[in-house]
């Protein structure tokens, strides 16, 4: 009896383990608090292109916005509610409502399926159109439209009146255009308010699992993070380093790259690797992202190979990988091994002018155990912090200074270049920041 109460307990320790273990481990994350007190979005920058470049941004994860949750989130100058309707559709609007001033996205309601109604006064917005509307059939609601002649001073206007009338007749809020791409929701913000160019490209990734994901508060220019991606050299310096408990003349990294963008003409002679099996595996990706002809001008492609160095003498070719830049927020880096697969997703969100905050999400084979996941979280967020640490302390470079001489050189001319296009209106819109969206 005693070894079969032995067995009971061992076996139920066994489970609690195991439960406790999947509980971590199944969608593993490392989450950075934004520090209030933090001033170092404040250090003096030099001078700089727009903080909000038009293009895709990431709004959430599909699993973080259930039928009928309200959130809101001051995404690239803009507050925007945004929520999920009982159609199970996801809606993104101006956050303030047009009668009082109250945000829609703290403490508002869905309503009508596809509504989102004002926890001030009721007033209810149709997610699709942007209309005030009175019941479930959208019927529109006719207010009068007041306002002051001069709000800063208060003085009257010619009929002697503070406050004035100026229209009657249905009124609206602004909507965004939102995506919902394989778990994750984007929204289209531009300057000028031009229709989408592009569109984020849904990966053929049915046979990864969204495994892990990680957020970090980052003080810089939104374009120092993803011009990373085409910066060569910084590898040699930043990413050598394997692991801080292993001496780098025992074990360290050495990183071979190239970049491009996809519409160069030579783009498929300069990028194809030499390699048969990465190739082919790179030939798979080129396919799944060229095919959406209209994302080719805003895509920026890089390869990456990544080489084991042992004694400071043997190398091994360990991994390759191919990323995906597109527009001006997003990342997809694909790496590949002998034995898995992983991708990684980066995404920015533009918090305030040099407060970024950055998501790596990471999707694995299933076959991975959770741990593994983790793991690989961890050794990529090592290398993320390694250049988070120059980019809260640099300044950005106006006046460009570059070897020409050299490939690497070249590749950040041309990125920064490609970049360029994604600014189009944004100044004049952050000269604008303070007019309400009604």
């Amino acid at each position: 009896m005693a070894i079969l109460s032995y067995e009971i307990v061992l076996t139920l320790t066994a489970f609690l383990l195991y439960y406790l273990y999947y509980k971590k481990f199944k969608f593993f994350t490392i989450i950075e608090k934004l520090d209030e007190k933090n001033v170092r979005n404040k250090l003096p920058r030099g001078k700089c292109p727009p903080s909000y470049p038009n293009g895709w941004y990431r709004l959430c994860r599909s699993g973080e916005l259930q039928p009928g949750e309200v959130k809101e989130i001051k995404l690239c100058g803009r507050h925007i509610a945004y929520y999920r309707g009982t159609d199970k559709q996801v809606y993104a609007v101006a956050a303030y409502c047009p009668h009082m001033g109250a945000n829609l996205g703290i403490g508002g309601q869905v309503k009508f399926r596809s509504c989102i109604e004002c926890p001030f006064h009721g007033w209810t917005f149709d997610g699709k159109s942007g209309l005030c509307v009175n019941s479930e059939q959208l019927e529109p609601k006719i207010v009068t439209t007041y306002c002051y002649p001069d709000i800063e001073r208060v003085t009257k206007n010619q009929k002697g009146e503070y406050i004035q009338k100026i229209a009657e007749g249905e009124v609206k809020i602004k909507t965004y255009l939102v995506k919902e791409i394989k778990g994750i929701v984007y929204i289209w913000l531009h300057s000028k308010e031009a229709k989408p160019w592009y569109d984020v490209v849904g990966e053929e990734s049915d046979h990864l699992t969204l495994r892990a994901e990680s957020i970090n508060y980052v003080n810089c220019h939104i374009q120092e993070i993803p011009e990373n991606g085409a910066d060569m050299r910084h590898f040699d310096y930043i990413h050598a380093s394997a692991m801080d408990i292993i001496p780098p003349w025992l074990v360290s990294l050495k990183w071979e790259m190239k970049t491009k963008n996809a519409k160069d003409s030579d783009f498929l002679k300069e990028m194809t690797h030499p390699v048969p099996r990465c190739r082919q595996y790179q030939k798979q990706l080129f396919d799944q992202y060229f095919k959406n002809k209209e994302l080719i001008p805003y895509l920026n492609v890089l390869l990456l190979d990544g080489y084991v160095i042992l004694f400071n003498r043997f190398k091994f070719h360990a991994i390759w990988a191919t990323g995906f830049q597109m527009g001006p927020s997003t990342v997809a880096l694909y790496v590949k091994s002998a034995i898995f697969e992983v991708l990684f997703k980066q995404s920015i969100q533009p918090v305030e002018k040099f407060t970024q905050k950055v998501y790596h999400t990471v999707f694995t084979n299933g076959y991975l155990p959770y741990w593994f996941s983790a793991y690989l979280l961890h050794a990529e967020l090592r290398q993320v912090l390694f250049d988070v640490k120059l980019w809260n302390a640099k300044i950005f470079s106006e006046t460009l200074r570059y070897n020409l001489k050299t490939y690497s050189d070249q590749a950040l001319l041309q990125w920064r270049q490609w970049y360029s296009q994604f600014y189009d209106g944004a100044a004049e819109f952050e000269k604008g920041l303070d007019i309400l969206e009604w």
